[in-house]
C-alpha cells in the first residue's frame, strides 16, 4: 500500500488494464484467469471516486476503530483502491498489497502484528509510510463466485481484531458487492457510459425534472412514401435543461432506464402525445396515423401499460386507432407474459404495435410472430445505407417482402436525401421518417412544420375508443 505512484498503462475511458503477469512469487487465485475476466467485466477499474463506496469505507472505519479502511480491487500486477480513508494512494503494486493475500486464498485474513509475521515484515508499507501494523480483510465475491478484492481496515499498533469486527467487515463487504453489482448492471445497461450526463444519474434530479415539467416531447413527422404528405407523428422525448438546453435521449435515457422512473415518464409522454393529436386536430391537422410513442421495456414489465394508455385516450378524447406504441427491438422483457396480456389489452383499444430498429438484433423476427405487431421500423443505420451497401440493400428487400406477406407496414427510419427515399419507395416501404422530412420539434412548431410537409390528407374522424374491460388484464 505504498502511497507512492507507479508506473501502469492503461485506458481510464474503458476501464481496461493492460498490465502484464503478476510479479513472480506473487500467490494466485487458482481460478486467476476466470477471476480476472470477472473483475474486467464490472468495468470499474479506473473508474471515479463514488460517494458510496467512501461511506461505507468510513463506516468500516468508525466501527472497527481504526485510522485506515479501503475498498481495493487486485488486478494482475496492480491493487487498485476504489475507496480509501487514511490512505493516501490509487494503486500499488501487487506484491506490496495485503489484499491480493485475501483474493489468493477467498477467506478472511487478519495480520494481528505485521512486524511479526514473516509475510509482510519487510513489507515497504509497514517498515515505513503509512507503517502498517495491523490488518483485517475481507474477500469481496462477485456474482460470478470468485473474489474480486477486499474491504479492509488497517492500524498503525498492534491489533488482535475479534469475531465481531470480522462480522461486521463481512456485512459491510455484500454491501460493497451490491454496489459493484449495481455498477456492473449499469454499464451494461448504459447508464455509466461517458456521454450520459452525470446528474441523470441521480434519480432524485430526474424526479425533479419530471415534476417540473423539463422531460417532455418533441414531434417528427412520419410521412406516406407514396404522397409525400405526413401520416403520423413520433413523440420522443427531450430534457429541457435549465442549464444546458435541449438534451437528447442518449444523454439521460441509459439512466432513466435504470429506474423505475421510466413508468411515470411514460405516462407524461403518453398523455402529452394525446394531448398533442388534438390540439392539432382543433387546428384542422388531423393526422390519419396520428401519433407514435416509445414504451420502455419497464413499463411493459409491470401491468398497468394497457390502462396507462386507456387514461390518456379518454382523456384527450382520442381514438385507439390513432395511437401507436413503439418497441425497440432491444426493449428487454423481463416477464414475456405480462408484456403480452398488455398488449394483447393495447391492441384490443385499437392501438397499433410496431416494432422499432428492425435488423439490428436476433429476436426480431420472434416478437412479430409473438406479439400483436403492426409494423417494422426498419433501423435508421440500415437504411440509410442502401445506395452504398449491398447488403442493407438486400436487407430492407427481405424485410419489405417478410412484412407485406404478414400485412405489416414498413416505415423506413434515418431518411435525409432523395435518393435514399427514392430506393426506399420503389423498395416498398409505406411510410419514411427523417431528416429529410423534418426534424423533431417542440409541439409549438409542430402546425407549422406539418403544413410545409403539404398537411395530412384529409381522414374522417374514428369512432371513439371502444369500451374495453381492462381490470383482469393489468
Amino acid at each position: 500500500m505504498d502511497p507512492g505512484t507507479t508506473t501502469r498503462r492503461s485506458t481510464a475511458a474503458t476501464g481496461q488494464s493492460t498490465w502484464g503477469e503478476p510479479p513472480p512469487g506473487v500467490r494466485q487465485h487458482p481460478m486467476e484467469q476466470d477471476r480476472l475476466d470477472s473483475l474486467r467485466s464490472y468495468g470499474v477499474l479506473d473508474s471515479p471516486s463514488d460517494d458510496a463506496y467512501d461511506a461505507v469505507v468510513a463506516l468500516a472505519a468508525h466501527v472497527c476503530g481504526t485510522p485506515m479502511a479501503a475498498v481495493t480491487l487486485i488486478d494482475a500486477d496492480r491493487q487498485w483502491f476504489k475507496s480509501s480513508l487514511g490512505l493516501a494512494v490509487t494503486e500499488t503494486p501487487r506484491d506490496q498489497s495485503f489484499c491480493s493475500h485475501v483474493v489468493a486464498d477467498d477467506a478472511v485474513l487478519l495480520v494481528p502484528d505485521a512486524r511479526a509475521d514473516a509475510r509482510f515484515s519487510s513489507n515497504p508499507n509497514v517498515t515505513s509510510h503509512p507503517r502498517i501494523r495491523s490488518y483485517l480483510g475481507v474477500p469481496l465475491v462477485g456474482r460470478d463466485g470468485l473474489p474480486l478484492g477486499a474491504l479492509a481496515v488497517l492500524d498503525r499498533r498492534v491489533r488482535r481484531f475479534g469475531a465481531r469486527q470480522v462480522a461486521i467487515l463481512r456485512a459491510l463487504g455484500t454491501q460493497v458487492v451490491a454496489l459493484l453489482e449495481q455498477d456492473r448492471r449499469d454499464r451494461t445497461g448504459g447508464s455509466l457510459q461517458p456521454h450520459v450526463l452525470q446528474e441523470s444519474r441521480d434519480p432524485g434530479r430526474l424526479r425533479r425534472a419530471l415534476e417540473d415539467g423539463e422531460l417532455v416531447p418533441s414531434y417528427q413527422p412520419v410521412v406516406d412514401m407514396l404522397s409525400g404528405r405526413p401520416h403520423h407523428v413520433e413523440a420522443l422525448l427531450r430534457w429541457q435543461h435549465p442549464a444546458l438546453g435541449t438534451l437528447l435521449p442518449l444523454s439521460f435515457m441509459p439512466a432513466l432506464e435504470s429506474t423505475s422512473l421510466v413508468i411515470p415518464v411514460g405516462r407524461s409522454v403518453l398523455d402529452a402525445a394525446c394531448a398533442q393529436l388534438a390540439a392539432l386536430d382543433r387546428v384542422g391537422l388531423t393526422l390519419p396515423g396520428g401519433v407514435a410513442v416509445n414504451v420502455s421495456g419497464g413499463h411493459l414489465a409491470r401491468p398497468g401499460l394497457a390502462r396507462d394508455v386507456l387514461v390518456a385516450l379518454e382523456r384527450h378524447d382520442v381514438v385507439g386507432s390513432r395511437l401507436c406504441l413503439e418497441l425497440t427491438e432491444s426493449t428487454d422483457l423481463p416477464d414475456h407474459d405480462v408484456a403480452c396480456r398488455e398488449l394483447d389489452a393495447v391492441a384490443a383499444l385499437g392501438v397499433h404495435v410496431v416494432v422499432d430498429d428492425f435488423g439490428v438484433g436476433w429476436s426480431n423476427l420472434s416478437r412479430v410472430l409473438e406479439l400483436p405487431v403492426d409494423g417494422l421500423k426498419i433501423d435508421r443505420g440500415i437504411a440509410a445505407a442502401v445506395l452504398v451497401d449491398p447488403r442493407a440493400a438486400a436487407v430492407v428487400t427481405a424485410t419489405v417482402g417478410l412484412a407485406h406477406a404478414l400485412s405489416l407496414t414498413v416505415t423506413a427510419e434515418g431518411v435525409e436525401h432523395a435518393d435514399v427515399r427514392d430506393h426506399l419507395r420503389d423498395a416498398g416501404c409505406d411510410l419514411a421518417q427523417g431528416w429529410l422530412y423534418g426534424p423533431a420539434v417542440p409541439p409549438l412548431d409542430l402546425p407549422d412544420l406539418l403544413r410545409r410537409l403539404g398537411g395530412p390528407p384529409t381522414a374522417p374522424r374514428a369512432r371513439s375508443t371502444p369500451d374495453v374491460d381492462l381490470g383482469a388484464r393489468s
